[in-house]
């Protein structure tokens, strides 16, 4: 029997035991937050309890500051809406920096212009993010969207053109 079995069996002897589960938020009551440790993470306790008030569940909330802890960065999904500018502010205090993810719907860079901004043919820029040119023209002139991770890809090549080259190349060795 495992320990959380054999925990709820004794905690049943007592009287009858509620299992508590936070109801699912739809996508449209979401937002997908990235954490990022930014010193000692002294206070990991108060910001678990941070984290539950705007609807995380314990488990996640655990995990994510554990993650925290250990590689210096976690995603949660927290209640969109929850007081998101307090629960900065007070992460902030814990060493803690909190940023959004883009939607996809926010996240569509203009394309034709990243491409020209770095002298690119669509050519050229179709072969960087390895689609077809066709495709790429697709993209450009509205008559199809990209995927998610796609769109991922353009952003960090229209905010990081040197982080997109090391990401997708590598040295030749002489």
């Amino acid at each position: 029997m495992s320990t959380n079995s054999e925990l709820k069996a004794r905690l049943e002897r007592l009287g009858p035991v509620r299992v508590v589960t936070p109801p699912q938020l739809s996508s449209d009551e979401q937002l997908v937050l990235l954490l990022r440790r930014t010193g000692s993470l002294d206070q990991a306790i108060n910001a678990i309890k941070r984290l539950r008030e705007v609807k995380v569940g314990l488990r996640a909330a655990h995990s994510a500051v554990t993650k925290l802890a250990s590689d210096g960065w976690a995603m949660c999904t927290v209640s969109r809406y929850g007081d998101i500018a307090a629960l900065v502010r007070d992460l902030a205090a814990m060493n803690i920096q909190v940023r959004r993810r883009v939607p996809a719907a926010e996240a569509v860079p203009d394309l034709a212009e990243a491409r020209g901004k770095h002298g690119l043919s669509q050519r050229e820029f179709a072969d960087l993010l390895g689609v077809d040119v066709r495709t790429l023209q697709n993209w450009e002139q509205g008559r199809n969207r990209p995927d998610p991770a796609a769109l991922s890809l353009m952003r960090v090549f229209a905010h990081a053109p040197e982080v997109f080259e090391e990401a997708i190349s590598e040295p030749i060795a002489p």
